[in-house]
């Protein structure tokens, strides 16, 4: 059932998810059971609420991309990629920061020039947007990121951002 889902994923560490997907920890016989009203099972836990809250990490388009991300997860926690690392030609960079230090700049090419072409893959993106969470290989090495968002508050860490990167860590 749908509460049965959500405890297995409440014990998991990343949480992948479809748009048809649903996590709920009370079904729809017990939302009515306690005086909420009739509700259909799609409607319990849809993912446009749990992304936007954090309950999902790599929110996908379809079964084959979850597969994917799954794939690229686990990548992260074996050795070292062989051989030469593909990345973007680092002199990017100086485009992509300002001169003026007090302006806002956009975090995420700056990741994606730092890293390896195609390793990036961020977590929870549309939750505590203040803060950009992700895992990621530099020279072949696997690590985690963890960067100020200075277009969400003028990089300021809302308690959302916090509670992002407190469970990044």
């Amino acid at each position: 059932g749908l509460a049965a889902k959500a405890a297995l994923a409440s014990a998991c560490d990343v949480i992948t998810a479809t748009p048809e997907a649903s996590l709920g920890r009370g079904g729809p016989a017990m939302i009515e059971g306690g005086g909420l009203g009739v509700v259909a099972p799609q409607d319990v836990g849809p993912m446009p609420v749990q992304v936007p809250n954090g309950v999902v990490d790599v929110p996908v388009p379809d079964e084959a991309a979850a597969v994917a991300a799954a794939r690229q997860y686990l990548s992260y926690f074996g050795p070292p990629a062989a051989g030469p690392a593909d990345h973007v030609d680092q002199r990017a960079l100086r485009h992509l920061l300002p001169e003026n230090r007090v302006r806002s700049y956009d975090v995420r090419p700056v990741i994606a020039t730092l890293c390896d072409t195609g390793s990036v893959l961020e977590l929870r993106a549309a939750f505590g947007v203040g803060i950009i969470t992700a895992l990621a290989r530099i020279g072949g090495h696997p690590v985690g990121l963890l960067a100020s968002n200075s277009r969400h508050l003028g990089g300021a860490i809302d308690g959302d951002a916090a509670d992002k990167a407190t469970a990044f860590l």
